[in-house]
């Protein structure tokens, strides 16, 4: 019986150490976690920054449905990477910031040309019908690309932005105005157009536009920017961003494109790798 319960004894004993060894397990793991996560947000947020967007320059790409808050109109968000490494068609952030001055601003739109680009906006015959398209000439490439842009919100509104003709072409009259009645411009053979007049971009500058061509105030008559103002491309797009705000949906859907994105860099990294 003595033995009975020196040997109930020992293994109480050794049930309680068991125990407090895998809580000590659970605990360090946890801690594991925590740090690892407080380490990638850390790298995170050095690469990365969630901006809230207001305005409907970028429709319908961007706040197809904007609702009205306060400051204005806000609805989505988007996750940009930190980076003045961009492409064609990619989403930007840029730094409008005057030096020497209160005006502080930053705008989003999509690049369509660079340095050495040669790029134009006029009418050609699409399906019997005359329509606004943007043209490039890449550097280095004399192929004259007549761009179809999907994101655009109508080209039949686009097209109700009045010309300018010249030569018998017709121009967008804003970009006519801004970028063809000046140097930098050669006349370019486009076939089944004509001669069309193109502009060169310059060393470091990119032109961009807003998708929404009708209500978008942007290179077409700012003129081209330099590259260094580039603050970062947009990588995701959270959409009903405001409607959400705060809600527990908006905080996993943050937490779900957080980790999708960190998905996709390590994805990359091992992919360059190889």
């Amino acid at each position: 019986m003595q033995n009975q319960v020196f040997y109930q004894y020992y293994q109480d004993e050794k049930d309680d150490k068991i125990s407090q060894r895998l809580f000590m397990i659970f605990v360090f793991i946890l801690l594991l976690f925590y740090l690892a996560l407080f380490i990638t947000n850390i790298l995170f947020q050095q690469s990365f920054r969630y901006v809230t967007i207001n305005g409907t320059s970028m429709q319908p790409t961007l706040n197809p449905n904007p609702v009205e808050v306060e400051d204005g109109f806000v609805q989505d968000g988007v996750y940009i990477k930190l980076t003045q490494d961009i492409d064609y068609n990619d989403i930007i952030i840029i730094d409008k910031s005057v030096d020497n001055s209160e005006y502080n601003q930053t705008i989003i739109k999509r690049v369509l040309g660079f340095e050495y680009d040669k790029i134009s906006i006029a009418k050609v015959e699409v399906d019997g019908k005359s329509t606004y398209r943007f043209m490039r000439i890449k550097s280095g490439n004399n192929k004259v690309e007549i761009i179809y842009e999907d994101y655009i919100k109508s080209y039949d509104l686009w097209n109700a932005i009045t010309s300018i003709t010249d030569g018998g072409i017709d121009y967008e009259n804003i970009f006519y105005k801004t970028f063809l009645m000046g140097n930098n411009v050669s006349l370019e053979y486009v076939e089944g157009v004509g001669y069309v007049k193109f502009y060169q971009i310059q060393q470091n500058q990119i032109f961009y536009m807003g998708d929404n061509r009708t209500g978008s105030s942007d290179a077409r008559s700012s003129g081209t920017e330099n590259i260094e103002k580039v603050i970062g491309k947009v990588v995701e797009i959270s959409h009903n961003s405001t409607n959400i705000q705060n809600s527990l949906f908006w905080w996993f859907n943050r937490v779900v494109t957080y980790l999708k994105i960190i998905g996709k860099q390590i994805i990359e990294y091992f992919a360059w790798k190889v």
